[in-house]
C-alpha cells in the first residue's frame, strides 16, 4: 500500500511538471523571450523577413509591404490595413501620423491608430517626404525644369503650396520646427567647383478660418563644404544642420558651427526641453557615444553606448538608444543610464508607444516593455 501511494505521488508530480512546461512553452511562442529576466507585456513572434516590415506606431506596429498597410495590435492581429501598390514603400512615424510614400513613385498614404485619413498621387516623382506631429506632410517631388520642388499639404490632404527650386541647390531633406510655423529645407549645390549646403525656410501661418499660407522666410548658407542632411533643433528657435562630422546652426540670421567636429555622426535628435542630442564616434571602428549639445554648440561630456548603433527614440525626459543587441534607457537631463535591457536577437527598431511603454521590434517579433 505505502508503495502504491508513492507512485501516485510521482505521477501527480510529473503531471504537474508537465503542465508548467506546457504553459512555458504557449508563453514562448506568443512573446518572445527577453534575457536578463525582463517581461514582456506583450508581443508576437515572426520570421525576420516579416520583422523588417515592422515599424512601432502608437501602441501597436504598422507593417508595411509594397501591396498593404496594416496597423498590428501588440498581438499580432489586424486592426485595419489597407491595399496599395508601392515598389518601393518608405514609412515616417511623428507621434500619432504615419506617412507611407512610394521612393521614385507618386504615391502616399497618411495613417493614424484609426484608419487611414487620406491617400493621394503627386504629380511629380517622391524623392523624400516627412510628416509633422499635427498631420501636415511635406514631400520632395522631381519636376521638370527645377532641382526639386517641395510640395505641402494639410491633413485633410489640401494643398498649401508648393516651391520649387531652380538656383538654391538641390532639396535633400525637410522637417517642420518643433512649433510647426517654419518648414526647414537642407539643399546642396553642386554647381561650383565644391559642394554647397544650403538651408531654405517657409514660415507657416494659419489664418482665423483654418487656411495656412507659406512665404520665404530666410536663406542660409553655411561656409562649408559639407553635406548637411540631418535637421534637428536646439530649443523652439534654433534649426540645427548636421552631416558627416560637422553641425551647423541657424537663427535670427547667424549661423554657428560646432566647437569641434566629430569623427563620424550617426544620428542627431532633439528633445523638449531644447536639447540636441548626437549619436557619434571618434572614427571607424571606436565606440559608439551619446553628447548632448545646447544653442552654444560647444561640445561637452559624453557617454558611451557600445559598439554599434541601430535606432533611438526620445520622450519627455527619457531617450531609449538601441546598441548592439541591448536598449539603454538614459535621462536626458544627466546623461545617465537608468536601465539596461539584453536582448537575445538582434535589434530592428525601438520607440516609445503612446502609453509610455518601450516597443522593440527584434529579428525574431516585436516586445511591449514597461518603463
Amino acid at each position: 500500500m505505502p508503495l502504491l501511494v508513492f507512485f501516485i505521488f510521482l505521477l501527480v508530480l510529473a503531471s504537474g511538471v508537465l503542465v508548467f512546461l506546457i504553459r512555458g512553452h504557449i508563453a514562448a511562442s506568443s512573446v518572445p523571450n527577453t534575457e536578463q529576466g525582463v517581461i514582456a507585456q506583450g508581443g508576437f513572434s515572426c520570421e525576420y523577413s516579416e520583422a523588417q516590415k515592422l515599424y512601432p506606431f502608437s501602441n501597436g506596429v504598422l507593417k508595411v509591404t509594397s501591396s498593404r498597410i496594416s496597423y498590428l495590435s501588440m498581438s499580432g492581429t489586424e486592426v485595419y490595413g489597407v491595399d496599395i501598390a508601392m515598389d518601393n514603400p518608405f514609412c515616417v512615424i511623428r507621434d500619432e501620423y504615419a506617412l507611407v510614400a512610394d521612393s521614385g513613385g507618386f504615391f502616399s498614404v497618411l495613417l493614424n491608430n484609426t484608419g487611414v485619413i487620406y491617400q493621394r498621387q503627386m504629380d511629380g516623382a517622391i524623392r523624400y517626404a516627412t510628416v509633422s506631429p499635427n498631420g501636415y506632410a511635406a514631400y520632395i517631388l522631381d519636376k521638370t525644369d527645377t532641382k526639386g520642388s517641395v510640395y505641402l499639404v494639410d491633413p485633410t490632404a489640401k494643398f498649401i503650396s508648393e516651391w520649387q527650386s531652380v538656383e538654391s541647390g538641390y532639396p535633400i531633406s525637410l522637417s517642420f520646427s518643433p512649433s510647426e510655423d517654419l518648414l526647414n529645407i537642407a539643399l546642396v549645390d553642386t554647381d561650383g567647383s565644391a559642394m554647397q549646403p544650403h538651408l531654405k525656410q517657409l514660415s507657416l501661418k494659419q489664418g482665423a478660418d483654418g487656411t495656412v499660407t507659406t512665404k520665404d522666410f530666410a536663406l542660409y548658407t553655411p561656409n562649408s563644404s559639407e553635406v548637411l542632411s540631418v535637421i534637428s533643433y536646439v530649443g523652439q528657435d534654433t534649426t540645427v544642420l548636421a552631416g558627416i562630422s560637422d553641425i551647423e546652426s541657424f537663427s535670427n540670421g547667424s549661423v554657428k558651427k560646432i566647437s569641434q567636429s566629430y569623427g563620424q555622426i550617426l544620428s542627431i535628435f532633439h528633445d523638449n526641453s531644447g536639447k540636441t542630442f548626437v549619436v557619434f564616434s571618434d572614427g571607424v571602428g571606436q565606440e559608439i557615444r551619446l553628447e548632448a549639445l545646447d544653442e552654444s554648440l560647444v561640445r561637452g561630456n559624453s557617454i558611451a553606448l557600445g559598439s554599434t548603433f541601430v535606432d533611438a527614440s526620445v520622450l519627455n525626459n527619457r531617450i531609449i538608444v538601441a546598441v548592439d543587441q541591448k536598449v539603454l534607457v538614459i535621462n536626458s537631463s544627466t546623461l545617465t543610464v537608468e536601465r539596461t535591457i539584453e536582448m537575445d536577437q538582434s535589434i530592428l527598431r525601438v520607440s516609445f508607444s503612446s502609453d509610455g511603454n518601450l516597443i522593440i521590434v527584434s529579428a525574431d517579433g516585436v516586445r511591449s516593455i514597461g518603463l
